[in-house]
């Protein structure tokens, strides 16, 4: 049973970690619009890493008329720079953005126009005729040292397998096969895991990638980092309501009962996967 308990935390927290990196919304879509005999085909291009110059490129089909429309920043102006041919590509057209500071945040879409007996014809990627018309978003980050992400993935990876553990544990209190105090042991495990994982290296990550050390309220909205208190907040009030076997001064000083536990460790693991399914950079 033991073994079985082991193997269902594995495969909970592969399928959980998997989740949230699949949705992500940081990453390369493909685009297609067609109008008036012009058809656009692009990959976005969400982020740039490091000094590079972040090219921008697509397949259009019935034109040689290609510009890339760009801003800096949410009150910058649109600036136009041509697109061209790529090398030994006829139909595909690049062009670059300029190289920015890490944590800048550029909007961009692509224009194609031709001449028509109507005169000039003009289509968009995405499509500006579309009332939720929003262009591509195109952030520039820092690159994070190996040494910082390698043990910010180990601590959540670990964390997560401890949180199912946690939960069998409840539940084995609950029924009265596991005394509190043991028990105890796998809530504290995984706090501590998300505390250095969020904490330490969460912070690290984002120094090295945006400039800035801990965006979440008050101090800023990034979601990613409003996740991660959420989560160590209810994991803290977890351990605080069975303070007493957590300091080692006896059951009778815990603020809930056996049940409550199990209860909280219930409500705290749903807030977790919650947490965890709402996609990276939700809000902007």
């Amino acid at each position: 049973m033991k073994s079985l308990k082991i193997l269902i935390a594995i495969l909970f927290t592969i399928l959980l970690l998997g989740y949230a990196r699949k949705t992500t919304m940081v990453r390369t879509v493909h685009k297609v619009v067609e109008q008036s005999g012009i058809v656009i085909n692009h990959h976005t291009v969400p982020k740039q890493v490091g000094d590079e110059i972040p090219v921008i490129s697509a397949r259009v089909t019935g034109t040689s008329l290609v510009s890339l429309i760009y801003k800096i920043g949410q009150e910058g102006k649109f600036i136009r720079v041509p697109m061209n041919h790529a090398p030994d590509e006829e139909k595909v057209f690049t062009a670059s953005l300029p190289h920015f500071p890490k944590a800048t945040k550029a909007w961009y879409y692509i224009e194609a126009t031709k001449m028509s007996t109507d005169g000039e014809v003009g289509v968009t990627l995405p499509d500006n005729n579309d009332p939720n018309f929003k262009p591509i978003l195109l952030k520039y980050e820092g690159v994070v040292p190996v040494y910082i992400i390698i043990p910010h993935v180990l601590c959540n990876f670990a964390a997560i397998f401890f949180a199912a553990l946690t939960l069998f544990s409840a539940i084995d209190v609950r029924r009265g096969k596991m005394p509190l105090k043991e028990a105890i042991k796998f809530p504290l495990i995984t706090f501590i895991l998300l505390f250095l994982g969020f904490i330490p290296f969460g912070i690290a990550m984002n120094w090295f990638a945006f400039g800035v050390t801990w965006e979440a309220i008050p101090f800023g909205r990034d979601v990613t980092d409003n996740k991660s208190q959420i989560i160590l907040l209810f994991w803290l009030v977890t351990l605080i309501l069975v303070k007493g076997n957590l300091l080692g001064k006896g059951e009778e000083r815990n603020l809930v009962s056996k049940r409550g536990y199990f209860t909280m460790v219930v409500i705290t693991l749903i807030v977790t996967i919650a947490m965890y399914a709402i996609p990276h950079s939700f809000i902007i």
